[in-house]
Formats: C-alpha cells, structure tokens, sequence
C-alpha cells in the first residue's frame, strides 16, 4: 500500500500540474496517517514479522532478530530486547546501540522490535509509554513486546533467567513500563533519557512550547503497584541520563530512579558504590543503590555536556559517541542480575568503590 502510493506521488508531482501536485499532497497526507515507516535496511535474514494477536491493542509489527557470532543453537543464550525512539526506527537503534558487538563478544540474542503503527496523536514512531492501555499487562505495546519475546523463543533456544531490555527515549519509556508489567519475567533491564511508569507526556519537551511537569513520586509508585501488588518489585534497572539533555529534563531520570527505590526500600540520599569520570571532554558519575549487604537494584549513569540520545556507540540519528559506551556497561549490568526464583536478591559483586 505505502509503495503503490508513494509512486502515484512522484508521478503525479512529476508531471508539474497543479492538479497533480495537489493530489500528490493529499496522497502524502494519506500516507502519513497511516502512522507507518519503512523498518529500515536491516539485512533480509534477520527481518521478522510479528502478527496481531487477539488480546485488546495488539498490532502487527516488524522486527529484526541478531544471532551471535557462532550461535550454533544446541545451548540458551541469554535474550536483549532493545527499543528505538521517536523518529527512530529498528535501524537506528540496532546501528547507534553497536549492541552487536558485544553479542558477539559476550554471547546473547538480540531482538530489535519496531512500533510499525499506532493510533492516536504522537510524534513519529513513538512508543505510547503514557497510554494506559499500551502499559497495563495483557494488553497493547507492553503484551505485543512479551509476545515478540515468546515467537522469537519458539525459533532459538532463551535462557529465562535472563532476558532483558533496554530503550532510548519513548523506547526507554516503554523499557520501564515492560520492567513494571513484566517485573516476574524481566530480569533486569535500562531506560536511556526515559521517563518513569504512567508519567505524564507533559514531562517531555516534545518541541512545543509547554512548561515541563511531572507526577509526583506518590503517585508513580502507586501506579506502579496496581500492576506489580503492594509487595511486587519491578526488574532492577540501569538508568542513563544528560544533564544537558533538551527533550527529557535530567528529573525524569530521577523519578525513575525514586519510584524503584520506593518499591525496594532503599535510601537514594547516598549512593552505596559510586565512581566517576570524563570520557571525550563528557564527565559522568555512575552511582549504585543496594539494599543492605545485597546487590544493586538501582544504578544510575548521568553524564554531562551531551545532547538527547544514545551515548558512546556508532554514529547515527540521535547518537553522541565520544562518551561512555553504554551499551558495554549495560550488559555489565544485565550479567549481575538475572532473575532468581523467588527472590532477585544476590551478593553485590559491582566492581566500584565505596562512596565516600
């Protein structure tokens, strides 16, 4: 359908009437309400579909499947699902994220799902992390992700202990809200200049011109908590954030770090483990918060002097590579938490020293 009339346009903006260039307009509005954009140039063989399923806001979407270098099949290997932003696509993330490389170095499979369509007023390509129907479980983006998880199991081998997420912007968003829907299934997983659970879209600057606003931490948590139970904990989570970061204030990064700090009772007032450092003139603190003598829960990696984006991987759409590699730390990160039958509790073996 996008094909056949995106020809029509050209051909009729090409013949220089007016007729046909208002036609072509119109065709062109057509299009883009469709809420529909190419995945990308992602080769052939890792290119998957996934089919609309029964349950309420299910959509078919498209996704791109990575297997290791030397994936032989006969062992699991542990599962990344990583989430582009608005005006990003499955390329995008997979090119700047360069989590390839450290699939091929570490060994997991990595599962790059696109939005491919949606309904309702929103930036390109968003995923709808403030949509209450897009977040509760059983239902819209945050079951369409699980499903996507579940078909690309019944084609490679997963380990279940340790299947994780990571997102950019709306796709951090929508990392945090499958963390909260999912907490039971998601051993650990990051949110990269995202927003914490049902925040309101008011907390971003989407380019108009709005005062910036946020949920209290009361309230995000009670949220929370209608999904996971009183006494349910989200997946324990690395958040990335700018200081400097001109669509997501460096507050949201916080609230995100605040609401899961309520959830498992620990004091953000001071880190337990903190380092710091400058990586390509950008200085950054990577702090840890744990429960007494356990491993972090919570760590949070803010940088300074860069733009909104993904930080120290491949050049790319939304991309500040002269700074630190996150991608490397995040898998650090995801090696230290798998999921643990019935606690996620383990000695903290996070190679920093303490804070001071």
């Amino acid at each position: 359908m996008k094909a056949f009339l995106n020809l029509v346009r050209r051909r009729l903006a090409s013949a220089g009437l007016a007729i046909g260039r208002r036609i072509a307009g119109f065709i062109g509005r057509i299009r883009q309400s469709l809420h529909m954009e190419e995945a990308g140039e992602g080769a052939p063989e890792s290119r998957r579909i996934f089919r609309r399923q029964s349950y309420s806001g299910s959509r078919t979407r498209r996704f791109e499947l990575y297997l290791p270098r030397g994936y032989r099949g006969d062992s699991s290997m542990p599962l990344l699902m990583v989430l582009h932003g608005c005006r990003q696509n499955s390329a995008d993330i997979r090119r700047i994220s360069n989590f390839e490389a450290v699939a091929d170095r570490e060994g997991f499979i990595v599962v790059y799902p696109f939005v491919t369509g949606y309904s309702g007023m929103r930036i390109r390509n968003c995923w709808g992390w403030w949509v209450e129907r897009e977040i509760r479980p059983g239902a819209g983006e945050v079951e369409d992700l699980w499903q996507i998880i579940e078909q690309v199991r019944r084609e490679v081998r997963i380990d279940d202990r340790r299947i994780h997420i990571a997102g950019l912007s709306s796709g951090g968003g929508m990392a945090v809200a499958a963390m909260v829907a999912h907490h039971d299934k998601i051993a650990s997983g990051a949110a990269v200049a995202g927003v914490a659970y049902s925040e309101t879209p008011r907390a971003v600057a989407y380019g108009a011109p709005h005062a910036v606003t946020f949920k209290p931490t009361e309230q995000l948590v009670s949220a929370m908590k209608s999904v996971m139970g009183e006494h349910g904990r989200p997946s324990p989570i690395f958040i990335v954030h700018s200081h400097d970061d001109p669509v997501v204030n460096i507050q949201a990064a916080r609230n995100i770090r605040d609401s899961w700090a309520e959830c498992y009772g620990i004091d953000v007032t001071r880190p337990a483990l903190e380092r710091s450092g400058t990586t390509g003139d950008a200085p950054w603190v990577h702090a840890g918060y744990r429960e007494s003598r356990k491993r972090s829960a919570i760590e949070t990696l803010f940088i300074e002097g860069r733009g909104h984006g993904w930080y120290g991987g491949n050049p790319g759409n939304f991309s500040y590579p002269a700074a630190p590699d996150i991608s490397d730390l995040m898998w650090r990160f995801f090696k230290r938490h798998p999921l643990h039958s019935g606690s996620r509790r383990i000695r903290n073996s996070w190679p920093m020293r303490k804070a001071g």
